[in-house]
């Protein structure tokens, strides 16, 4: 709202005066002969016409500091003849108003005003230049952002211009910037009654609807906006925002084409049409438009950071890791460039680089789970366990739905042997992905590590009922070979005809978790080996297999 606020606040209505005075001026005659070069100053011939004449000729040029000096070259003699004329000081009020004196223009006109009480063209003067001078007080007010200085000036206005329609328009927004909500509505109702059709004041209503919430009134307004004026650029740019909010992409390019077509240089709209294309997956075009707004301005971080993920998407990490690094020279401070460019890092095999982008995401956005869940896998690959599991305990702490971490979790565990641990973590999987039964697996498997298998019984026998496909299922069989201890022999045959890879793969690995659990380690390693021979690493359980191979070979 700051932004509209200083959009309407550098509105000056003015109107240049000395033009007026000087298209109304009649053809200038000599009064007299011109002075005697020996001829005293103090008894020279003065001619009004020809005074008249010669500020005329001054002010065409906009010599307006000239075309006022020329008053002191008035005669002594003459000056008290003319201090009241009416021509020359409403000539030297507009050059007063047009060269920023405004406090000797109001002076002067309101003198002027006590003979001329009743006169329209004073009193629009006046207006003019109290007008002007109420929004300098504004600006300055404004420099420093505080709305309420601003509003304070209002308490005090003249009554001339109290009521103009510009001046209660800004204060409209400048009540919205301080979060006067009310008082603004009422002051816009008051403005609409004046002329219903001012987009200003609908953009005034859009932003009090958008701060409080409203986004029923937020779309009313943003439809009566553009119903008024097509391509408002700053409506369709919003428009355009809720419509990607909604994944409707199309709608949402539309929508910003509509604002450049009225605002070609606009950077919102230029970067909300490269964002859509990025999202339909139009990169060449996305690239272009990015492009272009780097034209315009070569200091836009988003620009570069867009460039940055359409090279990765194309496999160009260099590219990527160059445009990314651009975008933080121009900004810092913004953790999701960390983030990606952590990713792109990662990519480029720069692995320390990675981590300390990553971290430094993390300083930036403490309270986001994904940096530390991108950190945590990068410590996991590198065999740094103790450091990826605090990650990914902070990643469940920060967004205990994504249940991954909780998956990455049980794994580390199983391979420090920590059983209770492990067994929480697939406990917490299976609450948020019911379909896998991976997870009901590993919590039998668990509980019957710790010695409990009266626990692991129970849970697995509540769990088998539910299983999709019971009783023919190979996911129900597998899970009804923990529980009963028993009926594992017609597996491996049943397995080996399933077609899904990854599904043959698991199903392999609980069964040689299920040999191991009772002392057959060699069969176990069979199935085991199965799994690693796929070379389809697609399932956590891959690698809980080849930690198993190892382990069984280091016992031996």
């Amino acid at each position: 709202m700051k932004k509209y606020v200083k959009k309407i606040s550098l509105v000056v209505f003015a109107v240049s005066f000395v033009a007026l005075a000087l298209n109304s001026c009649a053809s200038s005659n000599v009064e007299g002969n011109a002075p005697d070069a020996e001829t005293n100053a103090s008894q020279s011939v003065f001619s009004k016409e020809e005074f008249i004449a010669s500020v005329k000729d001054l002010s065409k040029n906009s010599e307006y500091e000239k075309a006022l000096e020329k008053y002191s070259e008035i005669p002594s003699s003459y000056q008290k003849k003319y201090a009241d004329d009416y021509e020359l000081n409403l000539l030297k009020v507009r050059l007063y108003e047009l060269t920023g004196r405004l406090t000797q223009a109001k002076s002067l006109a309101d003198k002027m005003l006590l003979k001329n009480k009743n006169n329209e063209e004073l009193k629009k003067i006046k207006f003019s230049i109290e007008k002007k001078l109420f929004m300098a007080e504004l600006q300055d007010a404004l420099k420093n952002q505080d709305e309420n200085a601003a509003l304070e000036l209002y308490e005090d206005i003249d009554s001339a211009i109290a009521e103009d329609f510009n001046i209660n328009l800004i204060k409209a927004s400048l009540l919205v910037s301080a979060n006067r909500f009310d008082e603004a509505e009422n002051l816009c109702k008051k403005l609409e009654a004046a002329d219903k059709s001012n987009v200003e004041v609908m953009e005034i209503r859009l932003a009090i609807a958008e701060k409080k919430g409203d986004n029923k009134e937020k779309q009313k307004q943003l439809k009566a906006i553009v119903a008024k004026d097509p391509y408002n650029a700053p409506a369709n740019i919003q428009l355009g925002e809720s419509a990607a909010l909604n994944k409707n992409y199309k709608q949402a390019k539309n929508y910003y084409l509509k604002a450049l077509a009225k605002e070609s240089r606009n950077e919102d709209a230029l970067f909300g049409y490269g964002q859509m294309d990025y999202y339909l997956e139009n990169d060449e075009k996305a690239t272009e438009t990015f492009n272009k707004l780097l034209e315009i301005n070569p200091q836009n971080p988003q620009a570069y950071s867009y460039l940055a993920k359409l090279a990765y998407a194309d496999d160009k990490f260099q590219i990527a890791i160059a445009n990314v690094e651009k975008a933080l020279q121009i900004d810092d401070s913004n953790g999701e460039y960390y983030m990606n460019y952590g990713l792109y890092l990662r990519s480029a095999g720069r692995f320390a680089d990675a981590e300390n982008a990553w971290t430094k995401a993390i300083e930036i956005m403490p309270e986001y789970f994904l940096p530390y869940a991108y950190r945590a896998g990068l410590y996991d690959e590198q065999d740094k366990f103790p450091q990826a599991l605090a990650d990914y305990q902070k990643v469940i702490q920060l967004n205990p739905e994504y249940y991954y971490a909780y998956e990455s979790i049980g794994v580390l565990a199983l391979h420090e042997k920590d059983y209770k641990t492990a067994g929480d973590a697939f406990f917490n999987c299976r609450k948020y992905n019911q379909e896998n039964i991976s997870y009901p697996l590993m919590v039998t498997y668990c509980y019957y590590m710790m010695n409990n298998k009266a626990e692991g019984k129970n849970y697995s026998g509540k769990i088998l009922p539910k299983i999709k496909g019971a009783p023919n299922s190979i996911e129900y069989k597998m899970l009804r070979v923990y529980h009963d201890e028993a009926g594992h022999n017609s597996l491996p045959q049943e397995i080996a005809r399933l077609t899904n890879v990854n599904d043959r793969g698991k199903m392999y690995f609980y069964l040689g978790l299920f040999y191991q659990m009772y002392g057959s380690t060699e069969a176990a390693n069979e199935m085991f080996a199965k799994v690693i021979n796929m070379n389809s690493p697609m399932f956590f359980e891959y690698r809980l297999a080849e930690w198993a191979i190892e382990a069984n070979k280091a016992d031996k």
